[in-house]
């Protein structure tokens, strides 16, 4: 009897100390695998929080111009390298068919330097380390005195980083003008009573029509009134109907105000014309602006 209790006591003493080496290991394995090797799952996330935002870009050079000149014959360009997945380096300038640079273009150094106490080549450099500082087109701000530029940078400059996604080192070709019809007008009548007003059609990203005219208080058109015409003929050689028609037909066959002749005979309504074309295309149809517009003409 003693000898069989004593071997039921050693039974029970060996289940004690198997369950304790057991409990003992499980604690083991609990406590060591926060050093342990992750698994994929975990891997995954440590290293999508940890890393960098990288890779966004694909390196190389990417170039992004306008399909055509403005209105004071300059194609604006941007160029943007890519290195390390990041913006690196911008160079953004304006070029004209000569293949001269607006930056270095003593004329206009002159007159914007004047006006804005600092360069061309400073103002556009700012614009481009503002790019390579925030890595996004959107967050770079206008640079004060040269909104025009800031706001043509931005849309090239995003059009660049485009392409610097998809490691297209094709240049993009952005469209100057937005397709609509634009109006433009003088903020007051002249002192014979007449007031010089367009419509500009953009159709394809190409001026596909224009129609320039006088208007006066009771809504007449200067085309239409027959006194003015046999007048102005007789002294002129020209009347209304004629040289706007042949202002109109110059600036869709040349699709550049710059390149349109004065009519003879008509050179205060030439002047006119051009420069409300020029602001319906600077100010309107590179923003897409469509509401009728009143701007202020020097007589």
């Amino acid at each position: 009897m003693k000898n069989t209790k004593n071997l039921s006591l050693l039974l029970l003493m060996l289940t004690l100390i198997l369950i304790a080496c057991g409990n003992s290991n499980n604690n083991s394995a609990a406590t060591a695998s926060p050093s342990s090797e992750p698994t994929a799952a975990a891997t995954s996330t440590a290293e999508s929080s940890a890393s960098p935002a990288a890779g966004t870009f694909k390196d190389g050079v990417y170039k992004a111009e306008y399909d055509r000149s403005d209105v004071r014959n300059w194609k604006a360009y941007v160029e943007v390298t890519v290195t390390g997945g990041k913006v690196e380096k911008v160079y953004y300038d304006y070029i004209n068919e000569a293949g001269e640079l607006r930056s270095k273009n003593e004329a206009y150094i002159k007159g914007f330097s004047e006006a804005n106490k600092f360069t061309p080549r400073e103002a556009f450099d700012k614009l481009g380390q503002e790019l390579v500082t925030s890595q996004d087109a959107a967050k770079v701000d206008a640079v004060s005195g040269a909104t025009h530029s800031s706001r043509n940078f931005n849309e090239l400059a995003a059009a660049a980083l485009v392409k610097a996604e998809a490691g297209d080192t094709a240049a993009a070709i952005v469209p100057l003008y937005e397709d609509g019809t634009y109006k433009a007008a003088a903020d007051a009548f002249d002192a014979h009573g007449w007031k010089p007003q367009i419509d500009l059609e953009i159709k394809d990203h190409k001026i596909a029509s224009v129609q320039f005219d006088y208007v006066n208080e009771a809504g007449q058109l200067k085309t239409e009134d027959a006194g003015y015409k046999t007048a102005m003929e007789a002294k002129n050689k020209t009347y209304p109907a004629k040289y706007t028609e042949e202002l109109e037909k110059q600036l869709v066959e040349k699709q550049s105000i710059g390149s349109v002749d004065a009519v003879s005979g008509a050179t205060t309504s030439s002047n006119n014309f051009k420069a409300l074309v020029e602001y319906t295309l600077d100010d309107l149809a590179e923003v897409g602006d469509t509401k009728p517009a009143a701007i202020k003409i020097q007589e």
